[in-house]
């Protein structure tokens, strides 16, 4: 994660993007674990259901919560940096250059979690008759294959996330602690809470 400063001392709505930046962070790396047990311990069906659980959760996390995040950065937070130099400016326009690659991962997720729900959606239903689960599974069903395609989807989202957010804390969080007043960081926050209500 980023180096910028600490959370106590943030003032919002910076201090709820870090947040939610270390709740995304957390989500993404708790998936690639998951992932990476049921990989190791290949036809524990049990293993692979909770792995499917998670990215599935993740994926409805990003669809929702990841979806608000960017629209209160994109929306509040560099419009108002935006102008304030010119090199600010360009680091706002890799922002959204890099929230474009973000979606893009997740529609690559989310293609492999429809996948799986179309081909495999038996699998939960058949936890409940353990051994009728694994001969399934050996036969068709959670593969290792499909668990290595979240794993790498979840690699590569990890890294593109934990790059943009170290450029979102450390070249915009703490230029906008310099530049912006209390009573634009006021404003910010009151319009971020107006996006999480309407689009919560």
């Amino acid at each position: 994660m980023a180096t910028f400063g600490n959370l106590e001392t943030t003032v919002e709505p910076l201090a709820t993007l870090m947040r939610e930046h270390t709740e995304i962070h957390g989500l993404v790396t708790g998936a690639q674990e998951s992932v990476v047990a049921a990989l190791e311990a290949p036809g524990d069906i049990e293993l692979a259901g909770a792995a499917l659980r998670v990215v599935r959760d993740l994926d409805a996390y990003m669809a929702e919560n990841l979806v608000i995040h960017i629209t209160k950065e994109e929306d509040v937070l560099f419009p108002a940096m935006r102008g304030l130099a010119a090199a600010l400016d360009q680091v706002v326009d890799e922002m959204v250059e890099q929230h474009d690659e973000v979606r893009n991962r997740q529609a690559i997720l989310a293609r492999a979690l429809s996948t799986m729900a179309e081909g495999h959606g038996e699998v939960d239903a058949a936890r409940s008759q353990m051994t009728s689960a694994v001969t399934r599974a050996a036969d068709g069903g959670t593969t290792s294959e499909t668990l290595e395609e979240f794993l790498d989807a979840l690699k590569r989202l990890d890294w593109i996330l934990q790059g943009h957010f170290g450029d979102e804390e450390d070249d915009l969080f703490v230029p906008a602690l310099e530049l912006l007043s209390s009573e634009t960081f006021a404003e910010m926050a009151r319009q971020a809470a107006r996006i999480e209500a309407g689009l919560a």
